[in-house]
């Protein structure tokens, strides 16, 4: 019966496909009002589940929804199209970053060709492991569907995990019993078919596919041979179904700010500050905003940034509107096109000269930490797995995200960004760098680097010139013989030269990874520049000068920084003349009103000199 149903479903796929016709939650009809979803749950071999029927599958999130609204379109959102070779990748974000602590790794991941990221396969991971380690804060989709980039050593694992599909109710359930912590733990344990059904409320899940066979059968359960292993199993809150295995599900259109957060929250890592109430909000949010009234998408869910050149959508006449100046500084003839629904403030900027807006984006001066005169650390949800059941709480943790660091983007303009420096082992041939997998640089590295984290710090272990060398030569005995083994850390590169010793020289695979980050925003009185020019032009500032960690796991005992200049096209000497003019600043100012004084003065003097010689000529003429 299951196979029928599929078989037809299918053909009926195709044919609405074919005539492209829209479903009945593709198309507003200009209600506000968000309709009550009192559905069936669906399975993945769309047949409504039934609490009298064994076994109980999850419910398919594709199907499920899917009868309403059409999944391919949706796909295409930026959450989801992570691994299509012709969605728009727009400028480099967030990295998925694997690290391992033994073998001192932390290097960039993502499907995406952005620069200065790696694929997982270049690393040795196949796509059911990124998704197993990542799913964690992946709402489905992507690399969790996609079958055309799947490795044929895999494919078994696949039919035992199922899919990680498009989990809607990640951004829509409105249910306070959505648990997206759930799955997290679920997607660890390959339970992928199983996850959002686990994290939606309506059931509880237990077992793992992660301890089942590759020939372990979805309908006939585990081998009898392996009793001690328990295999995934649904158990639906009965109450919830009514007599047409109908299920209420809270679903909401304007997403909560904090269904966002689970996937996009920063930390700031203060020592004088570390608990949450010491830290403010988004100026917008605090405000009452919600995220998505800038960010806003239609049914392909592809989502406006909201950054200055965006690409996408270049075809809505308001999409400028939901950007820094679109709705700041937006223009008189423009004002009807206002599509914000907040009054915006238009800030003045009075004083600040209108190069500044040529050499900045609005998040330089507004955005972020206050800058000190060295960067600080964070920890982003994305990267360390924030609000995961059992995530390390340590501020020590790699990966070291630094922030802020003003960088100077392609456009000319300086942006604030977060940076990390890359650490992984890797072989040269010629002028490219390969990293290696941790299945090869593991086993060498346990009986030579030490893993004295006694205390679950998390941080880096210790390597010095001795313990990288024995690496190396461990490494030289496992690669081929034409490639030399490196270790790449720190933006250097380092090997062993001919004499025995560890050189390094520089290598475009060694410089950080950055990416623009705009929130938090603060407020006017918060921005830089509010205390004066000396707030960026000065000898001590931040912008210029501040310092900026080099992170690596190398000769721990000598710390390095790098100049906020050195990310910028301006010179140390430039920047140290430019910002040196503002000490006589206020003299030349005072410099100016004098001489305009003394000028006015000289002006009246000489006025009423001729003055009185036009009144004695005039008394002389009568």
């Amino acid at each position: 019966m299951r196979i029928i149903n599929v078989f037809f479903l299918s053909i009926w796929s195709i044919s609405a496909f074919a005539q492209n016709e829209p479903k009945l939650g593709d198309l507003s009809d200009g209600s506000r009002a968000t309709p009550v979803h009192l559905i069936q749950l669906i399975d993945e071999d769309s047949s409504v589940i039934r609490m009298d029927e064994q076994p109980l599958l999850p419910f398919s999130p594709g199907y499920t929804c899917g009868k309403c609204h059409d999944y391919e379109q949706i796909k295409q959102g930026w959450h989801f199209n992570a691994t299509d070779t012709t969605a728009r990748i727009g400028r480099p974000g967030i990295p998925w970053i694997y690290v391992d602590q033994q073998t001192l790794t932390q290097i960039p991941l993502s499907f995406r060709n952005w620069p200065g990221v790696y694929k997982p396969q270049q690393i040795g991971l196949t796509t059911l492991q990124f998704v197993q380690i990542f799913g964690r804060q992946m709402p489905g989709g992507g690399a969790g569907t996609d079958t055309l980039i799947r490795e044929r050593e895999d494919l078994f694992r696949w039919q035992v995990s199922g899919d990680l599909e498009i989990n809607c109710l990640s951004c829509h359930d409105g249910e306070f019993a959505h648990n997206p912590a759930e799955y997290a733990a679920q997607t660890a344990k390959q339970n992928f078919r199983w996850a959002a059904t686990a994290s939606s409320g309506l059931a509880f899940v237990r077992g793992s596919a992660k301890s089942m066979p590759d020939n372990y059968d979805l309908y006939w359960g585990a081998a009898p041979d392996q009793p001690q292993d328990l295999p995934p199993q649904v158990l639906y809150d009965a109450s919830r179904f009514n007599y047409k295995n109908e299920v209420f599900f809270d679903i909401v259109r304007d997403i909560p700010n904090s269904n966002c957060y689970f996937c996009h929250s920063t930390k700031i890592l203060n020592s004088t500050r570390n608990e949450r109430w010491q830290f403010g909000e988004d100026v917008h949010l605090a405000a009452g905003m919600k995220c998505v009234d800038c960010h806003r998408n239609g049914l392909d869910h592809r989502i406006i940034r909201g950054y200055e050149g965006q690409t996408y959508p270049p075809e809505s006449e308001v999409s400028h509107d939901l950007t820094c100046e679109g709705c700041h500084l937006k223009k008189a003839e423009d004002a009807h096109s206002g599509i914000s629904g907040h009054r915006s403030p238009r800030p003045v900027h009075r004083g600040i000269p209108l190069v500044h807006f040529d050499r900045l984006t609005c998040t330089a001066c507004h955005s972020g930490e206050w800058p000190q005169g060295q960067s600080q650390r964070v920890k982003t949800a994305i990267i360390h797995g924030l609000g995961v059941k059992g995530v390390s709480k340590s501020d020590t943790i790699i990966p070291h995200i630094i922030s802020p660091v003003f960088i100077e983007q392609e456009n000319g303009k300086i942006a604030p960004h977060n940076l990390f420096w890359p650490s992984f082992w890797a072989v040269q041939k010629g002028d490219m760098i390969l990293p290696l997998s941790s299945q090869i640089v593991r086993p060498l590295t346990k009986n030579i680097i030490i893993n004295n984290d006694s205390t679950g710090t998390g941080n880096w272990l210790n390597l010095n010139d001795s313990l990288l060398i024995r690496v190396l030569d461990s490494l030289k005995t496992v690669v081929s013989l034409q490639d030399e083994p490196v270790y790449v850390s720190g933006g250097e590169i380092y090997r062993k030269n001919s004499v025995g010793k560890i050189s390094s020289q520089k290598h475009p695979a060694a410089n950080p990874y950055t990416w623009v980050f705009a929130h938090d925003v603060r407020p006017a009185a918060q921005s830089l520049g509010k205390r004066g020019c000396t707030d960026c032009h000065a000898l001590n500032s931040s912008l210029y000068f501040g310092k900026v960690e080099v992170d690596t796991p190398f000769r721990p005992g000598t710390k390095h920084f790098k100049r906020m200049i050195d990310f910028q096209s301006e010179t140390t000497l430039q920047a140290m003349i430019f910002s040196f003019s503002f000490l006589f600043r206020p003299w030349l100012k005072y410099l100016v009103i004098s001489a305009v004084v003394m000028i006015m003065a000289v002006v009246l003097l000489y006025g009423f000199k001729g003055l009185s010689a036009l009144v004695k000529f005039t008394a002389a003429e009568e």
